[in-house]
Formats: structure tokens, C-alpha cells, sequence
């Protein structure tokens, strides 16, 4: 499997402002764009006013990251769980279990209580926390969607991308995919398919929105 490697020049030259309605092909190398990272491409096709929808999931309402033994909170999802956690914060115990580089695992129905050790940002001591699990969404930004597609694409050493179908009525677009990849050479591969609807300017001309609907479930299931 080899990199996709995509030669933009002559289409970032091109775009302007006043660019005519997006078509097929703006699609294609965008949605290619997207996951190699390249955000100069990728900025020209979106809105200043410019959302990307995640796809709503069940869980605790919190991105982290695994460091020195704990996830650390980074950010937010639903600020209804800033009662329980804030950026920060670190969780060390999930259920009972100690926390590794896997991350939170939660699974259950909506309201299902989940029980936690963590420490507050700025202290040490150790407190134990019952939080219920929800259906959460993030969004985000033109500005931390560009930031979100280079730190992805810093995480593969090589990817495939097959495009199954574009069909573009008035001013949506819909875009069936599926990816494949790996994060060393000769790696495990992994894979998810995708459906993300964009929402064109009333120009047509600059992506408004994108709803993405894939199951982040099937692809994290993967990594256990």
C-alpha cells in the first residue's frame, strides 16, 4: 500500500473567491486532501462560517489523551459534564480497572453510571466520581478542523482511499467512502466506511457544513 500522493498546484492556483460552483472533482481532491493533511487545499473550499458535525456517539463527553499513566482531559464535548470533569483533569481508574494507552471503553445505554478515580487540574489527591454516559457530538470549527486533519494524518504512515460515490443535488452533497491504513510500515491495517454529507454556500462555490455518518464504534473496536 503506498501513500496517496496528490499534485495541487494548479488547482490551488486557480481557486479564488469568485471560483464557479464545486464539482466532482473538487470533491475528490478535497475529501483526498482532507486525510493527507494538506490544509492549504483543504482551507480553500470552506466558508469562514464553516462546521464540521462528528457523528453523535455514546460516551463520557470528553476527548484525552494517554500521559504519564492517565488520560488527560482535553477537551469537552457536552458542558453538562463540566460538574464531573474539566480540561485537566486526569483519570486514572475506569470501572475499577487502571487506565492504559487504550483509553475509556464505555459501553451501555444512555444514563448508565460509570465510576471514576481522578485528580483534579492543580491538585493531588485522588477522588472517586460517578458519571452517567450520554450521546455526546463535537464540533468543530474551519480553525480546529484544519488543526484535527494534520494531527490524523501525522498518525498514518500510509493510507488508500477507494470513493464509492458522489452525488451532488442543488446545494448538498453526499459522499460515500471507505478508508484503509497503517501507522507502520507493514503494519495492521485499519478501516472504516463513511457517509458525510456537505452543505454548499449560497454561492455553491464553499462548503458551509459537513455531517459525518460512519460508526466511530467499528473502527475503535479495532484497537481492543
Amino acid at each position: 500500500m503506498l501513500k496517496i500522493k496528490f499534485f495541487l498546484f494548479y488547482l490551488t492556483i486557480s481557486i479564488s473567491y469568485g471560483f464557479p460552483p464545486i464539482k466532482l472533482d473538487d470533491v475528490d481532491t478535497f475529501i483526498i486532501s482532507k486525510y493527507l493533511g494538506d490544509t492549504s487545499y483543504v482551507k480553500t473550499l470552506l466558508d469562514d462560517d464553516f462546521k464540521y458535525y462528528h457523528t453523535p456517539y455514546i460516551g463520557l463527553g470528553v476527548k484525552s489523551n494517554y500521559v504519564d499513566g492517565s488520560l488527560l482531559v482535553t477537551r469537552v464535548i457536552n458542558d453538562s459534564i463540566r460538574a464531573y470533569l474539566n480540561v485537566g483533569d486526569r483519570i486514572y481508574e475506569h470501572n475499577g480497572k487502571i487506565i492504559d494507552s487504550l483509553g475509556l471503553s464505555t459501553n451501555g445505554a444512555v444514563g448508565e453510571i460509570q465510576k471514576l478515580v481522578i485528580v483534579k487540574k492543580g491538585d493531588s489527591l485522588f477522588n472517586e466520581i460517578m458519571i452517567p454516559i450520554a450521546e455526546n457530538q463535537y464540533i468543530d470549527d474551519k480553525t480546529t478542523f484544519l488543526e484535527s486533519i494534520i494531527r490524523y494524518n501525522d498518525v498514518w504512515y500510509d493510507f488508500d482511499l477507494d470513493i464509492k460515490d458522489i452525488i451532488i443535488k442543488k446545494n448538498k452533497i453526499v459522499v460515500y467512502y471507505k478508508w484503509e491504513g497503517s501507522k507502520i510500515e507493514m503494519g495492521d491495517v485499519y478501516s472504516f466506511s463513511a457517509i458525510e454529507i456537505y452543505t454548499l454556500n449560497k454561492k455553491r462555490n464553499r462548503i458551509l457544513k459537513i455531517e459525518g455518518i460512519w460508526s466511530e464504534k467499528q473502527f475503535r473496536d479495532q484497537f481492543n
